[in-house]
């Protein structure tokens, strides 16, 4: 039985008024229950990859200022 399961998870967004960005945003890691795997648990991981990619996205700027965003 593996210790673990490990997946690179790669995103693009394009939100209106934005350059598209995408890439791996990082690496989900999924150890068993016991001897089982469980889904909620990969489901739990992803969300958590998924998360942290959004806060960086907005850190780095990906998404336009509000006043930016209302032209147009």
């Amino acid at each position: 039985m593996a210790a673990e399961i490990q997946a690179p998870v790669e995103v693009t967004t394009c939100l209106p008024g934005a350059v598209p960005i995408g890439g791996r945003v990082g690496t989900l890691t999924v150890t068993p229950r016991g001897d089982m795997f469980y889904i909620e648990d990969v489901y739990r991981a992803l969300g958590k990859v998924l998360v942290e990619a959004g806060v960086h996205l907005i850190n780095e700027g990906a998404l336009p200022d509000a006043d930016e965003a209302g032209e147009g």
